[in-house]
């Protein structure tokens, strides 16, 4: 606009000297829209060109502003026109201190464009509220597809660490069947062994030709009393064997069907092969509900959870301690408490503890799974597993089986 007069801007305009508020210059659009000729508008006084009521409100609320160096908005004018006064919406601006622009907008014009500035602000916010929708929905979908990955995470890891349990067992079953043919073999031996030491011994008692002294010479009472002694204990130990290779095979076991199953049962057959891990740092205190109801559930499953759960409670006892184990019935429900006297956790940590990969220990000593796969499982077996800890205090790992409305012995026939 700097090029031309303001007689050729586009827009309804004139220019007043601030001292006597003589008009200077004055647009082409404005005088066609007052139907005045230039000449009938420079050098006037801009009162001339307002109604009374307008050049009083200018004299007394606008000029004051502008010879201050102030603009004006949106104020309301009425200018004479060929047709009677009409209503403008002006802005003035100071251009220098010597001089001011009135820009007007007749107000109905204004008034138009003022209901189109409110349709488009509100269709701007509905714009900006369905941006905003779109992208709470964008961050959800992110977070539901991080929660998936996540998932899918576990259910791999847990994947692989049911795989590597069930070649562990299948190793296992394997080697306790190598281990039963040998000691079958000593066992069958063993028996015919005692069965001929009898007989000798009978022979040697029976027979009047060995004086008292020969038989005092071998201390034959001692023999005898040791022979007995050694040929129990290899019993003993061959028996023994026979129980960890049973359990051993029991505990691998695991045909993917669900069967009924004698939790107290399931306990001993764990503690047997954890025996070597547990005794170490730990003594076993069992405190058994009688006539415990049967559950119905995969044993193998049962293991598995009662084995991590083990290990966690050691795991919590630095050096010596004691890992109490109760079974309860109620609520239709078996419950098992393994109890420690460890370190114990903070409310935090107890709640974190069944999430997949979460572990306290340093890494490369645990994977963090599991607590959070026995959870799963007990979960799949309709139960429940909570855990009750306090820091410095041991821990409290509640086991809830359901059992059936029917259970009895004569239905399944134990």
């Amino acid at each position: 606009m700097a090029d031309y007069g303001k007689e050729k801007w586009p827009v309804l305009a004139l220019e007043c000297e601030l001292e006597q508020l003589l008009v200077t210059e004055v647009s082409d659009r404005l005088c066609l829209c007052l139907q005045l000729a230039p000449k009938e508008i420079v050098g006037k006084s801009l009162g001339e060109l307002l109604t009374p009521a307008s050049r009083l409100y200018f004299l007394s609320a606008i000029e004051p502003n502008l010879k201050q160096g102030n603009d004006c908005e949106q104020v309301t004018l009425y200018l004479k026109t060929a047709d009677g006064p009409r209503m403008f919406v002006a802005n003035a601006v100071v251009d220098d201190k010597k001089c001011f622009s009135l820009i007007l907008m007749p107000a109905d014009r204004h008034l138009i464009l003022e209901r189109q500035l409110i349709r488009e602000r509100d269709q701007t916010q509905e714009i900006n509220q369905e941006l905003e929708r779109r992208e709470r929905e964008l961050l959800q979908q992110r977070a539901l597809k991080s929660e998936l990955l996540s998932k899918m995470e576990s259910v791999s890891s847990e994947l692989l660490q049911t795989e590597k349990l069930a070649a562990l067992g299948q190793l296992a079953a394997g080697i306790a069947h190598e281990i039963n043919n040998p000691v079958g073999y000593i066992r069958s031996n063993l028996n015919t062994l005692s069965q001929y030491s009898q007989k000798l011994l009978d022979f040697i008692h029976k027979n009047q030709n060995i004086s008292a002294a020969q038989k005092e010479s071998v201390d034959l009472a001692f023999l005898e009393k040791d022979l007995l002694s050694l040929l129990n204990e290899t019993n003993e130990g061959i028996q023994r064997i026979t129980q960890i290779t049973r359990a051993l095979t029991q505990f691998t076991r695991s045909s993917g069907l669900q069967d009924w199953c004698d939790i107290h049962k399931q306990i001993d057959t764990t503690l047997r092969v954890m025996s070597g891990e547990l005794r170490r740092k730990v003594d076993i205190s069992r405190n058994y509900l009688p006539d415990l109801p049967l559950v119905y559930c995969d044993p193998a499953k049962v293991n598995q959870v009662l084995m991590n759960v083990l290990l966690n409670a050691a795991d919590a006892i630095e050096r010596f301690g004691v890992i109490r184990i109760t079974t309860k019935c109620h609520s239709g429900q078996v419950e098992v408490i393994i109890e420690d006297n460890g370190c114990g956790m903070n409310e935090e940590t107890a709640r974190k503890a069944i999430e997949p990969f979460y572990t306290t220990k340093p890494e490369g000593e645990g994977t963090g799974l599991g607590l959070s796969i026995s959870y799963s499982i007990m979960k799949s077996l309709g139960g429940s597993l909570r855990i009750s800890s306090e820091l410095g205090e041991g821990t409290r790992i509640y086991l809830a089986f359901p059992v059936p409305a029917n259970n009895s012995e004569d239905e399944h026939g134990i």
